[in-house]
């Protein structure tokens, strides 16, 4: 294992998770914002774990993709497999919709991105752990 390069993308993941955190305070909060990088924190664990396991992470967003191309058994897999469903904040609130039917799904809550936040960071720990990495 590169443990420099796994710690590097969990680096990024925590920085991330940092900019959810302060996306989601204060008098004016941006759910949508802080959920995209729900969406890229989920994805550079996913690619920590890549090269754990000794493989190349490719360039993509797409959580499914990326959490299947751990070995069926790996014992994190399971835990990764609802990341998937944030694979489409990579986009959606980044681009304006050019017709009815593009249009991005509603704007996240608060509530919704801390709950995000909370299973993300949960899934982090238990890769932590796994990898052997103190806290």
């Amino acid at each position: 294992m590169e443990r420099d390069v796994v710690r590097s993308w969990i680096g990024v993941a925590d920085r991330d998770l940092a900019i959810i955190r302060k996306a989601i305070v204060g008098p004016d909060p941006e759910p949508a914002g802080a959920a995209f990088h729900c969406q890229q924190a989920a994805e550079k664990l996913v690619k920590a774990l890549l090269v754990a396991a000794g493989l190349h992470p490719p360039k993509s967003h797409d959580l499914s993709m990326l959490t299947g191309r751990l070995p069926a058994d790996h014992p994190l897999r399971p835990v990764l497999v609802p990341f998937q469903r944030f694979t489409e904040l990579a986009v959606a609130y980044r681009y304006p919709a050019t017709d009815l039917f593009d249009a991005p799904p509603d704007d996240p809550t608060v509530e919704e991105v801390v709950a995000w936040l909370g299973e993300i960071e949960t899934v982090r720990a238990d890769i932590l752990r796994f990898l052997g990495f103190a806290e």
